[in-house]
C-alpha cells in the first residue's frame, strides 16, 4: 500500500503491518521512517483527539506481535533495536543493551514499558511490585528515571539565579538527572552553581534527558 495512505481497511491494515516488519527486520531506516510516521501519527490524526494516543499505542504493539512472530522468539536483537529506534529516533548502543536486558526478563513491549529519551519508563499494567523485581540491577548508562519538576522548586532557582521560568525548569530538569546519575544531593549541585556562572550556564544549555550525553559536566566531583 502507499506509504501516503491515512485511512487503512483491516486488510490494508494487515498489510501495512507487515511493511513496517520487514523494514524493522532489514532494518531500513529509509523505508522505516514513514511507516513509522503514519504509526504514531498520520493513522491517529484520523481520530478524535481522545482516541489518538491509544490508537499509535495498539498499532505499535501489532507491529511489534507480529515482529515476534516473523523473528520466532520475544527477546530477538532487532526488537531490542526497534524499540529504542522508535523512542529516540537513533539507536544507541548502550539503550539496545538495556532493552534487551529487559526483553530477556520477559518484559513485553508497548505493554508493560516503552522507551523515550530518559530511559526505560514502564506502564501501569507493567509496574507490579513482581515485574519490578525483575527488572535487572543495571540496565548500562540508559536507567529507568522518573524526575518531577514542582512549580514551587521552579520558582526558587528564579529567584536564586534571576532565571526565566523555562530557564529554571531546565536547569532544575537537568540537575535531577545528574542529582540521579551522580548521587549527588540537589542542594549540593545548586552550591557550585551559586559560584560558578560558567558552570550555571552549561546546565541551562545542555539538555541531558539524551543517552549520549557527558553525566558530570564541569562539576567537581
Amino acid at each position: 500500500m502507499s506509504t501516503q495512505a491515512t485511512n487503512i481497511s483491516p486488510q490494508e491494515g494487515s498489510e501495512f503491518i507487515s511493511t513496517v516488519v520487514t523494514a524493522i527486520i532489514n532494518r531500513n531506516q529509509s523505508a522505516l521512517n514513514p511507516l513509522l510516521k503514519q504509526v504514531i501519527y498520520l493513522i491517529p490524526a484520523q481520530q478524535p483527539e481522545s482516541l489518538r494516543g491509544k490508537i499509535a499505542s495498539d498499532l505499535l504493539l501489532q507491529i511489534t506481535q507480529e515482529l515476534e512472530k516473523s523473528l520466532g522468539c520475544s527477546n530477538h536483537p532487532t526488537i531490542a533495536w526497534f524499540l529504542v529506534y522508535v523512542g529516540l529516533g537513533s539507536s544507541p548502543p548502550e539503550a539496545i543493551q538495556a532493552v534487551q536486558m529487559i526483553l530477556d526478563q520477559g518484559f513485553k513491549p508497548f505493554e508493560d514499558f516503552f522507551v523515550d529519551t530518559q530511559g526505560i519508563h514502564f506502564y501501569d499494567n507493567g509496574a507490579t511490585p513482581e515485574k519490578f523485581e525483575r527488572i535487572p540491577e543495571r540496565l548500562s548508562e540508559f536507567t529507568q528515571m522518573t524526575v518531577r519538576v514542582d512549580i514551587l522548586e521552579v520558582n526558587r532557582l528564579m529567584n536564586r539565579f534571576n532565571l526565566s521560568e523555562p530557564e529554571a525548569r531546565k536547569t532544575l530538569l537537568n540537575l535531577k538527572i545528574l542529582e540521579q546519575k551522580m548521587k549527588i544531593p540537589l542542594e549540593q549541585l545548586l552550591s557550585v552553581l551559586d559560584y560558578n556562572d560558567e558552570l550555571l550556564q552549561q546546565v541551562i544549555q545542555c539538555d541531558l534527558t539524551g543517552s549520549e550525553n557527558n553525566p558530570g559536566l564541569g562539576f567537581p566531583w
